[in-house]
Protein backbone atom coordinates (compact mmCIF):
# COMPACT_ATOMS: atom_id res chain seq x y z
CA UNK A 1 0.00 0.00 0.00
CA UNK A 2 1.01 3.44 -0.79
CA UNK A 3 1.78 6.36 1.35
CA UNK A 4 -0.93 8.14 -0.20
CA UNK A 5 -2.97 5.23 0.61
CA UNK A 6 -2.33 4.83 4.05
CA UNK A 7 -2.70 8.61 4.76
CA UNK A 8 -5.96 8.96 3.76
CA UNK A 9 -6.53 5.90 5.96
CA UNK A 10 -5.65 7.60 8.83
CA UNK A 11 -7.70 10.39 7.54
CA UNK A 12 -10.81 8.40 7.23
CA UNK A 13 -10.18 6.93 10.56
CA UNK A 14 -9.79 10.64 11.86
CA UNK A 15 -13.24 11.39 10.35
CA UNK A 16 -15.33 8.38 11.79
CA UNK A 17 -13.69 8.99 15.36
CA UNK A 18 -14.68 12.89 15.40
CA UNK A 19 -17.85 11.83 13.73
CA UNK A 20 -18.29 9.50 17.13
CA UNK A 21 -16.99 12.33 19.10
CA UNK A 22 -19.65 14.48 17.60
CA UNK A 23 -22.68 12.27 18.76
CA UNK A 24 -21.48 11.90 22.06
CA UNK A 25 -21.33 15.89 22.45
CA UNK A 26 -24.57 16.18 20.76
CA UNK A 27 -26.17 13.44 23.63
CA UNK A 28 -24.20 15.51 26.53
CA UNK A 29 -25.27 19.11 26.06
CA UNK A 30 -28.94 18.10 26.26
CA UNK A 31 -28.95 18.42 29.32
CA UNK A 32 -27.62 21.62 29.52
CA UNK A 33 -29.24 24.90 29.81
CA UNK A 34 -29.95 27.30 26.75
CA UNK A 35 -27.29 29.58 26.71
CA UNK A 36 -24.69 26.64 27.38
CA UNK A 37 -26.31 24.77 25.01
CA UNK A 38 -26.34 27.56 22.04
CA UNK A 39 -22.60 27.66 22.72
CA UNK A 40 -21.89 24.05 22.14
CA UNK A 41 -23.94 24.22 19.24
CA UNK A 42 -22.12 26.90 17.79
CA UNK A 43 -18.88 24.89 18.46
CA UNK A 44 -20.15 21.49 17.07
CA UNK A 45 -21.71 23.30 13.91
CA UNK A 46 -18.18 24.35 13.48
CA UNK A 47 -16.61 21.13 13.91
CA UNK A 48 -18.48 19.35 11.54
CA UNK A 49 -17.94 22.10 9.20
CA UNK A 50 -14.01 21.35 9.90
CA UNK A 51 -14.97 17.28 9.50
CA UNK A 52 -16.87 17.99 6.46
CA UNK A 53 -14.31 20.37 4.53
CA UNK A 54 -11.48 17.20 5.47
CA UNK A 55 -13.61 14.94 3.82
CA UNK A 56 -14.23 17.24 0.69
CA UNK A 57 -10.28 17.35 0.56
CA UNK A 58 -9.80 14.01 0.78
CA UNK A 59 -11.99 13.81 -2.40
CA UNK A 60 -10.18 15.94 -4.26
CA UNK A 61 -7.07 14.12 -3.31
CA UNK A 62 -8.53 10.77 -5.10
CA UNK A 63 -9.15 13.21 -7.93
CA UNK A 64 -6.13 14.66 -8.09
CA UNK A 65 -4.59 11.46 -7.49
CA UNK A 66 -6.54 9.91 -10.53
CA UNK A 67 -5.98 12.88 -12.43
CA UNK A 68 -1.85 12.85 -11.30
CA UNK A 69 -2.07 9.20 -12.62
CA UNK A 70 -3.29 9.35 -15.72
CA UNK A 71 -1.10 12.01 -16.78
CA UNK A 72 1.75 9.88 -15.27
CA UNK A 73 0.27 6.66 -17.43
CA UNK A 74 0.36 8.72 -20.64
CA UNK A 75 4.40 10.29 -20.38
CA UNK A 76 5.27 6.62 -19.08
CA UNK A 77 3.21 5.01 -22.13
CA UNK A 78 4.81 7.47 -24.57
CA UNK A 79 8.03 7.05 -23.71
CA UNK A 80 7.65 3.34 -23.44
CA UNK A 81 7.02 3.70 -27.18
CA UNK A 82 9.68 6.06 -27.96
CA UNK A 83 11.97 3.35 -26.42
CA UNK A 84 10.38 0.75 -28.35
CA UNK A 85 10.73 2.23 -31.76
CA UNK A 86 14.75 3.77 -30.93
CA UNK A 87 15.33 -0.24 -30.19
CA UNK A 88 13.55 -1.55 -33.51
CA UNK A 89 15.21 1.65 -35.87
CA UNK A 90 18.57 0.56 -34.00
CA UNK A 91 18.09 -3.32 -34.68
CA UNK A 92 17.09 -2.10 -38.21
CA UNK A 93 20.39 -0.01 -39.16
CA UNK A 94 22.69 -2.49 -37.43
CA UNK A 95 21.59 -5.18 -39.84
Amino acid sequence: MNTIEIYKQEIEADLDLARGKLVELKEKIRGFSDAERLDAVLEIEDLEKMASDMRTQTKELDKAMKDSWEQIKSDIDSSRNTINEDFSRLNRSLV
